[in-house]
């Protein structure tokens, strides 16, 4: 975790100490630690799967035992749902980590999400995780805009190294530049049907 607030050094030590230690008591270690999945496991595991826009990103400061930790509610438009109940509106994720006035909670290899941003996304463990994303990386891809091949892609966070398109699956994948968006959702609907 880097954290950064303007105290002098000896309260950021202290600041920084104390936060460390309040986010080991506040969840288990495993909840930001991940094994890889196969494609599949990744389907099975996931309780929601969706496509959604980032409208809005708010970070407050956690309440009890999760004192001293910043988390960030994630509020997606314009849902697709793809497996799991679609959402009445719009959708709200808790993630760790986020800026409250001065101070800044990061924590490496947590992909970030950006307001604007659409995104596809395997969920689990909503407001249970400290970090609801299937795999961390592994389920956390940015949609965007293809213009060479006039198609939307799915780009995945850990940069093109996802089991998702290191697969034969339907589609082509560019390394880097992600896959079909359409042919991603296809191969998640067909491991579902594969997985009843």
């Amino acid at each position: 975790m880097r954290r950064h607030n303007h105290r002098g050094a000896g309260s950021k030590r202290m600041a920084g100490l104390m936060a460390f230690v309040l986010i080991l008591c506040a969840a288990p270690a495993r909840a930001l630690t991940t094994a890889e999945h196969s494609f599949d496991e990744l389907v099975a595991l996931s309780e929601q799967i969706l496509v959604g826009t980032v409208t809005d990103i708010a970070s407050a400061w956690g309440q009890g035992r999760e004192a001293g930790t910043i988390f960030s509610t994630i509020r997606l438009n314009a849902i697709e749902t793809i497996k799991g109940p679609a959402p009445d509106g719009a959708y709200t994720l808790k993630v760790i980590g986020g800026v409250v006035g001065d101070q800044a909670q990061f924590y490496p290899g947590l992909p970030q999400f950006q307001s604007g941003q659409r995104y596809l996304l395997f969920i689990r463990g909503n407001r249970r995780a400290m970090f609801p994303i299937t795999g961390v990386t592994q389920g956390f891809y940015r949609v965007q805009w293809d213009s060479r091949a006039e198609r939307l892609l799915a780009v995945p966070a850990n940069g093109g190294g996802s089991v998702a398109l290191g697969r034969s699956l339907h589609g082509h994948a560019d390394q880097g530049r992600g896959r079909p968006l359409q042919g991603l959702i296809s191969d998640i609907r067909a491991s579902m049907v594969r997985g009843e």
